[in-house]
């Protein structure tokens, strides 16, 4: 058990400097996580609702679940993508390695945006008399989906680095349309049947519908396949790890 405990206290004494060097140095800190989505969620729920386009009663709750996931995703990603090129004078420590950078980052903005998401959601029960979620496993189930595609996707992306420092760049221009085409202000079901067809086949339309389901009592569409968003969960991570294995000495 002596390696284990030694990788294990690798990635912790990580996710301590990477909590000092990404909160620590700001005077609001882990705050800011928090007032983002916040800001975010009030700023464009209060546009919809003036334009008379938001459709629901419960809009912000239903904003907040689209927005919520999807920043999970995007920002966990974002973040892990940057891991190897960021952390690269540790690896002149025999212990740490590039895959514990990834990993402690992923373990760090995990947690941070489970609290996030837990005061966000609670602060919509309890301030704003929103519904409690109907079903809480599915809800953890399809953010752990999600959270493990973001992990294997930055992985991916911090391979591609290794090449191509620009891979960055191109991935938050696409991170933008992603926003608007990935249900996080509609649901699939509302959507005509010739483009409905299109957008399934974006993994990240299945994690946050599927959010929504877990969230919402009868909230379901056939369109909607949590075993679709395991296979990208797989296919991901499986190219970022063998990736980050094949292309190790890019790292010395």
């Amino acid at each position: 058990m002596s390696p284990l405990v030694t990788h294990i206290s690798v990635i912790f004494a990580l996710v301590l400097r990477e909590a000092r060097v990404r909160h620590g140095r700001a005077r609001i800190g882990y705050t800011w996580a928090i007032i983002e989505p916040v800001l975010l969620i009030s700023i464009l729920t209060f546009l919809f609702q003036l334009i008379g386009t938001g459709g629901r009663s419960d809009f912000a709750l239903f904003f907040a679940t689209g927005v919520l996931s999807f920043q999970l995703f995007r920002n966990t990603s974002s973040y892990i993508s940057m891991s190897f090129d960021q952390n690269r004078p540790l690896f002149n420590y025999p212990m740490v390695k590039p895959m514990d950078a990834a990993l402690a980052r992923l373990v760090l903005d995990g947690s941070t945006h489970a609290v996030v998401i837990t005061l966000v959601l609670c602060f919509q029960i309890f301030a704003l008399g929103a519904p409690p979620p109907d079903n809480i496993p599915l809800m953890f189930l399809t953010l752990f989906f999600l959270l493990m595609m973001a992990f294997g996707a930055g992985v991916s992306l911090a391979v591609i680095r290794r090449f191509m420092p620009s891979i960055s760049n191109v991935y938050m221009v696409i991170m933008g349309p992603a926003f608007f085409v990935s249900c996080v202000f509609f649901s699939i079901s509302t959507v005509p049947t010739l483009y409905r067809s299109v957008l399934v086949w974006n993994p990240l339309v299945h994690g946050i519908e599927g959010f929504r389901s877990g969230y919402y009592h009868g909230y379901h569409d056939a369109d909607v396949d949590l075993f679709y968003l395991f296979t990208w969960v797989v296919v991901l991570n499986f190219f970022g790890l063998v990736g980050e294995w094949l292309t190790r000495f890019r790292s010395v």
